[in-house]
């Protein structure tokens, strides 16, 4: 249920998914296994693949979209995946975030990742890498919002170590510091709230992207990660001239039901993992299930709203469109 209290910072507006935690189980996420050393990953030699060993008892859930950094090139996760405790050697599809480098970066190891505190920065980006997954198509969206996020900026985000990754230009310090004022402006929201376990957001007017978890306690490890990826987007976007109507949550409900109304595939990802997508004109819809012992539990829900992909040009004898609504005065 979309709640009707909303935040509204500069260009970006959250709306807060409530519901009952659905959950048996507790997980790990893929960031707080990194940094605890639960799990290492690792390079295969493959570009588009990597190994995972789970060296605990606990099961850790990979979000599509995780960036891990390091290795041979950075990486961002193609899809949710789902580890079962002590389970090694497990394949990851993932795509590059970063290209050119197949070698050591400064002191970081060639042969595994060091952490993974970044997700995918737009919703180009995430439809990109797992709807199409299209290495090419990742590359071309790393490098528009890079030069986006410049001119949004007014100064160079790319890195000098490696100007094409990704995960370093979101580490880049004046990127990171307002992305920051965002999400200090936009945590207010959650407080008091037991219950949320997802938000949506819209940037400049136009409805992005919705995660929504089986249970408060996950979405609560993943909240500041999502929500600084949402302000990572409208940062990119943001142009103190542009007009534009914020979208109620009414609104927000009705696109994401829409993007739900098509015909649903299904397929297995690992061992316990299952993934049902669906895809309309409006948007697509992507469900995690965990199945293991003859039980399936809903573990993630993500839409994107794929109609604000096709506004990007110029309005007909009027002003300027911006990539995701509204015009320029």
């Amino acid at each position: 249920m979309i709640d009707s209290e909303i935040k509204v910072f500069r260009n970006l507006a959250i709306f807060p998914i409530r519901g009952a935690d659905s959950l048996s189980r507790p997980y790990a996420t893929l960031e707080e296994a990194m940094d605890s050393g639960l799990i290492v990953l690792h390079e295969t030699g493959k570009v588009g693949e990597l190994a995972a060993d789970n060296r605990s008892d606990r099961y850790i859930f990979v979000m599509a979209g995780d960036i891990v950094r390091g290795g041979r090139q950075d990486r961002a996760m193609a899809e949710d995946v789902i580890l079962r405790p002590n389970s090694l050697n497990v394949p990851l599809q993932s795509l590059c975030v970063e290209q050119s480098r197949w070698h050591q970066r400064g002191h970081e190891s060639a042969a595994a990742f060091s952490r993974s505190n970044k997700m995918l920065a737009n919703v180009d980006l995430k439809v990109a890498a797992r709807a199409r997954r299209s290495q090419h198509a990742v590359w071309e969206q790393v490098d528009a919002y890079q030069t986006r996020a410049c001119e949004s900026l007014g100064s160079e985000v790319r890195s000098s170590d490696s100007a094409s990754s990704l995960e370093l230009t979101l580490d880049n310090e004046k990127l990171r510091q307002t992305a920051h004022e965002y999400v200090a402006a936009l945590q207010p929201v959650f407080a008091g709230k037991g219950d949320v376990v997802g938000f949506a957001f819209s940037v400049n007017g136009r409805v992005s992207t919705a995660d929504s978890f089986g249970s408060a306690e996950l979405f609560g490890k993943l909240r500041d990660k999502l929500l600084d990826s949402a302000a990572s987007e409208a940062l990119s976007q943001y142009d103190e001239q542009l007009q534009f109507a914020q979208p109620t949550a009414a609104e927000v409900a009705r696109l994401m039901a829409v993007a739900a109304s098509g015909v649903i595939s299904t397929r297995t990802v690992g061992e316990v993992t299952v993934e049902k997508r669906c895809e309309t004109a409006a948007g697509l819809l992507f469900q995690t299930f965990h199945v293991e012992a003859g039980t399936e539990e809903k573990v993630h829900e993500a839409v994107y709203h794929t109609q604000a992909l096709a506004n990007n040009g110029q309005r007909p004898h009027g002003p300027r469109q911006f990539r995701y609504g509204g015009f320029g005065r």
